[in-house]
């Protein structure tokens, strides 16, 4: 087993490079190693392999030298983002490699920057079994699903949720906005939010509707970052966001562009055209079977934003933030 496919036994299934590293081409083909796709800049590197993470499986990054494993750091800040480590430990060899995993899993460390002295088709001892999930990740995802409350607060939830699906007038509230999404995309599709009101209304209406949706952590462009990994998985993406793409995340759709992505931003705010639910399907699905990158304004109004967090508590006050 090469490095490259010990990387995927432990989670990595994207590894992303930078712009002015090496890639690793040849070394890194085949269907046993993390798809690669070439980040432009730092900044959206690190915001890919954050997204990478929301699988609950390490996202990574290669500059040719070092190379960096993230996992959501646990009970991290709605919107927080995380602070880059400058410690970088040299790794002579893929059992060091190995071994630095390993330390790393029983420390809880969320992120690791490792400088590889080997290529990454280098053999992995047989030896080498896959780790579990950093404590971190699993941390992540056992977070993710307690956000899927059960007994009281599960039922609670699904009322509010339920008293606003019938209601398809424009503004939208968002639960309805939130269905719209579910019922329009494909079986392989997936919703991505940011932390905030839209994300929380993603995670507690999504699931309900049989569709599949992933909050992150933070903003700052991850759900664009997801949803154009979910193209390179061959899936389809949709990111929820609450405010336009600027910065990094305009940089993604940059990318996209250049890539030939298909994958479709929602931006759930005051402006859009939309005048009611079968309108916003109509225009989502419009937006799903065309090629290329395509923005949506929904108009969404999150006055009911108060009743879903009565209803859930706390944890919920947090992730609306």
């Amino acid at each position: 087993m090469t490095v490259g496919e010990w990387l995927v036994s432990v989670g990595v299934r994207h590894l992303v490079t930078m712009p002015d590293g090496p890639s690793p081409g040849a070394a890194l083909t085949g269907p046993g190693s993390p798809h690669q796709i070439a980040a432009p800049d730092e900044a959206c590197a690190r915001l890919l392999a954050t997204a990478a993470a929301l699988d609950h499986g390490p996202g990574a990054t290669w500059d040719g030298e070092v190379l960096t494993l993230l996992s959501a750091p646990a009970g991290a800040s709605p919107g927080a983002p995380a602070a880059a480590p400058t410690r970088v430990d040299p790794i002579p060899s893929p059992a060091a490699l190995v071994a630095a995993l390993e330390a790393a899993r029983a420390r809880g460390t969320a992120e690791i920057r490792l400088r590889l002295g080997f290529p990454l088709d280098s053999p992995v001892p047989v030896s080498a079994a896959a780790p579990a999930p950093t404590p971190a990740a699993t941390a992540t995802a056992t977070a993710t699903a307690t956000a899927t409350e059960s007994g009281t607060a599960a039922g609670a939830a699904s009322e509010v949720v339920g008293s606003l699906l019938a209601r398809d007038d424009a503004p939208l509230n968002p639960a309805r906005a939130a269905a719209d999404v579910a019922e329009t995309l494909p079986a392989n599709g997936i919703v991505l939010a940011e932390p905030g009101a839209a994300g929380l209304w993603v995670d507690h209406t999504v699931p309900t509707v049989g569709g599949e949706a992933r909050v992150a952590p933070a903003g700052g462009g991850v759900a664009v970052a997801g949803a154009l990994l979910a193209w390179r998985q061959g899936r389809v993406g949709v990111a929820v966001v609450e405010q336009p793409p600027t910065g990094t995340a305009a940089t993604l759709l940059e990318l996209a562009s250049d890539l030939d992505a298909s994958l479709v931003v929602e931006v759930w705010g005051r402006r859009g055209g939309l005048r009611s639910a079968a309108d916003h399907r109509e225009r989502l699905a419009a937006a799903l079977g065309a090629r290329g990158v395509r923005v949506i304004e929904v108009p969404v109004d999150f006055t009911a934003t108060k009743l879903l967090i009565d209803a859930v508590g706390d944890a919920a006050a947090a992730q609306a933030r």
